[in-house]
């Protein structure tokens, strides 16, 4: 049902967009009415919001995981069942994220952000044979879905100009993901619990900038935690940069692409509950990994002269299609992912 909702929203959206690229008049307007603006959908905590400002958000967001690798190769789920009792075969994740923004002051954006996510893991079961060798058997399917981790945060413009912005970016991330969710053989493995229980800083720093009809930007940030949760494990630091360049087509459309680079390491202290030979997504020294990602992306703003409930609304989508991959396998490597969502800006006038 949610891929079908995402595929009649991709073909609606993609239909408009060549509308009114087509269509669009060039027009004067503030940087802030622009559909490049503000950054492909993806990147979080981008802009800032002058005071007495509201946005709301909601962003959907789906990933598909495949092929197993270890380091950089690709390996077999045979590979995998020599080692351990079951191996991963596929995963995915759905994710309906809802924020909300607003602007005590000029100078001061809070940002508020939860999620609801869907997990879904296909395991396959081995068994031995007269040689020893573990054997690709039976599959077996795991699932999870509630709350993630709420995220809480500051942006505050260190330098605000028409043309250039740069926002340092500093929040909490809040352990409200259940980490004791269970399955029929007992809890379920790292990557299919929701949260990570455990407080996290989360700092970082944007640039943007804005010249003719095109704009650009680069983004760092980390989400580092800060205690052992209640099973005894803390997840390691993320670290996530990026940097975009945008066109302009009109005043109604944008076009982006952008590359996404992660680094992540292993889950210290461990899980007790969990076997670390039964599967590598239960052994916490096979979670790390690095990522860089191209994605490309499409923001579309209804302009105020519309006259009509969408004006000022934003619809975006984006891409995103790694191009190397290097993980402390085996694990499950990232197929694509997409996101879609759309965004609004008010003020309440009395």
């Amino acid at each position: 049902m949610h891929q079908l909702i995402l595929l009649i929203f991709l073909l609606a959206y993609a239909l408009v967009s060549v509308a009114l690229a087509n269509g669009g008049q060039a027009k004067t307007e503030t940087q802030s009415a622009r559909p490049d603006s503000h950054a492909p959908l993806g990147v979080m905590g981008d802009h800032a919001h002058s005071s007495g400002e509201w946005m709301l958000s909601y962003r959907f967001m789906a990933m598909w995981m495949h092929d197993l690798r270890s380091g950089t190769q690709i390996i077999s789920t045979d590979d995998v069942l020599q080692h351990f009792a079951v191996s991963p075969v596929r995963m995915s994740m759905q994710m309906h994220i809802i924020g909300a923004m607003f602007a005590p002051h000029d100078k001061l954006t809070l940002m508020a952000m939860t999620s609801y996510r869907d997990n879904f893991m296909e395991m396959q079961g081995g068994t031995h044979g007269d040689s020893h060798r573990q054997h690709s058997g039976k599959s077996h399917e795991m699932e999870s879905s509630g709350l993630g981790d709420a995220k809480l945060s500051t942006l505050i413009p260190l330098l605000r100009s028409r043309d250039v912005v740069v926002l340092l970016n500093a929040g909490l991330s809040i352990p409200t993901g259940s980490i004791t969710v269970e399955g029929m053989n007992g809890i379920l493995p790292y990557p299919m619990q929701l949260g990570s229980g455990s407080i996290e800083l989360m700092p970082g720093v944007t640039f943007s900038a804005i010249r003719n009809n095109w704009s650009f930007g680069a983004q760092t940030r980390a989400a580092i935690p800060m205690n052992e949760n209640s099973r005894g494990y803390r997840r390691a630091p993320l670290t996530i940069s990026t940097v975009w360049g945008a066109r302009r087509l009109n005043d109604w459309i944008s076009v982006s692409t952008r590359a996404l680079f992660e680094n992540w390491g292993n889950v210290a202290g461990e899980d007790k509950a969990l076997s670390p030979h039964m599967a590598p997504t239960m052994d916490p020294q096979l979670q790390g990994g690095a990522r860089a990602s191209l994605l490309l992306g499409s923001n579309l703003i209804f302009p105020d002269r519309l006259g009509s409930p969408l004006a000022g609304q934003r619809f975006a989508l984006e891409l995103r299609l790694p191009i190397y991959q290097h993980l402390d396998g085996p694990q499950m490597a990232l197929n694509w992912s997409i996101i879609a969502g759309w965004q609004y800006a008010f003020k309440f006038t009395h």
